[in-house]
């Protein structure tokens, strides 16, 4: 055989091996890769999530104070000027909150009952846990006498569904109701929660028609009003993302928001003869869909008493006082469901042009306390510089500060003292 010829088997040889070695490699590669993927897909739900590209618009789960480093804000994040409209302002003293990072995977939260199998699971993005609603009634673990005659309700959902042609998508509920002389999470409430008094919401999720929403008061298990089928056309971008929805009570007046929209606001849709003083959900199921199409998650519960009279606070009492201005986790970046918040506290500043204020950030326990100092300092940094840029609030009428975990006001030990230690304060000079 001619040199040549030998020379060039020999390299053929030698890049077949060499391919066989990298293939073999490729190939050892990919199945750890998939087996990783494996093992970091706590559930169902969140590989759908992964899989369907929602991570990209997804907001940041929760306002958690922990010392770990600060990362770029989420794709997709609405800015604070998209809530332009948004008029909410959370209760003055919260009385319930509840995020599931203390809960088991797999099982119903230990406080909670259901008539139904739903458990709670973990999502990477957004990272946390929620409750997934299945056919079925559940209470949630709230221990309270009364929410009080004025009130606000918040927390996040994820539908995760996927219309299929031929079939609508399931029903989602949720309501509150009056427990009266009963347990709050009795047994008697799965089978009828309007028993005492309730009022109850109702969206038909519909793509690409226009979704619908519904509300019913009910007193003595017999209904007292009911709205007409409200479409909701913006509906759509709140599918296989995180939505924010928030309802605030005042007497018998009922407002509610889905993010930065206001769907409703009835003025004679709340009975008060028992106090309101649980909150439930309802899970519908509908022939075509299962876990791979379709879920219905809940996080975040916030139950606030009061409402807050911001002229009042900072004008004759000189403080006020807010868990209602929301931070992205580890950051000084504001949410923008802090919308109205905000505008009341500048429209009170700018009707008081020669009062002056002090600003001060507070935090939770979580985390390292140097660094929650400089984060409260932060923040508070960043509510004087949206005042001012938002809201024309003269800067040289604002100072700020923080004392990150230093001053609690509630228990660190539970979800719902972290969330009262998270807060802002103003204070008149």
């Amino acid at each position: 055989m001619k040199p040549k010829i030998t020379k060039l088997l020999l390299i053929a040889a030698l890049s077949f091996s060499s391919f066989c070695v990298q293939a073999q490699f490729l190939k050892k590669l990919a199945k750890a890769t998939a087996q990783r993927a494996v093992e970091k897909g706590v559930n169902k739900i969140a590989d759908k999530a992964v899989d369907k590209g929602v991570d990209k618009v997804f907001e940041e789960k929760q306002d958690k104070d922990t010392s770990a480093a600060e990362g770029a804000a989420p794709a997709g994040k609405p800015s604070i000027s998209t809530y332009s409209k948004f008029d909410f302002v959370p209760g003055e003293q919260i009385l319930y909150a509840e995020d599931f990072n203390a809960e088991n995977v797999g099982e119903l939260p230990a406080s909670w009952n259901s008539n139904a199998n739903g458990v709670v699971v973990a999502t990477t993005e957004p990272a946390g846990k929620w409750v997934q609603l299945n056919q079925g009634i559940y209470l949630a673990g709230a221990k309270i006498p009364g929410f009080g005659k004025d009130f606000t309700i918040e927390f996040d959902v994820l539908l995760n569904a996927t219309s299929k042609s031929g079939y609508y998508l399931p029903a989602i509920y949720f309501g509150a109701l009056a427990s009266g002389a009963e347990e709050a999470t009795a047994n008697k409430f799965l089978k009828e929660p309007h028993v005492n008094n309730a009022f109850e919401f109702k969206i038909e999720p519909k793509e690409p028609q226009s979704s619908k929403i519904t509300l019913k008061s009910f007193q003595s298990g017999r209904e007292t009003f009911s709205s007409d089928r409200k479409q909701m056309p913006f509906f759509d971008n709140t599918l296989r993302a995180v939505a924010h929805y928030a309802v605030a009570v005042q007497g018998s007046r009922l407002r509610m928001w889905i993010n930065e929209n206001k769907v409703l606001d009835v003025p004679k849709a709340v009975n008060v003869n028992v106090p309101i003083n649980q909150l439930y959900f309802k899970g519908e199921n509908s022939g075509g869909y299962n876990e791979s199409n379709y879920s219905y998650l809940i996080s975040n519960l916030k139950v606030a008493s009061g409402y807050p009279d911001t002229r009042s606070k900072l004008v004759t009492e000189g403080k006020l006082v807010t868990t209602g201005i929301l931070f992205d986790v580890n950051s000084a970046d504001i949410k923008a469901q802090s919308y109205g918040v905000l505008k009341e506290i500048a429209q009170t500043l700018n009707d008081n042009p020669e009062m002056k204020i002090s600003i001060t950030g507070h935090t939770d326990a979580d985390g390292n306390a140097a660094s929650n100092l400089q984060l409260s300092k932060r923040r508070a940094a960043s509510v004087k510089d949206l005042l001012a840029s938002q809201f024309a609030v003269k800067a040289d009428r604002m100072v700020t500060d923080g004392k990150g975990a230093a001053q609690p006001v509630a228990d660190n030990k539970t979800v719902t003292g972290k969330a009262a230690n998270r807060r802002v304060e103003f204070v008149k000079l």
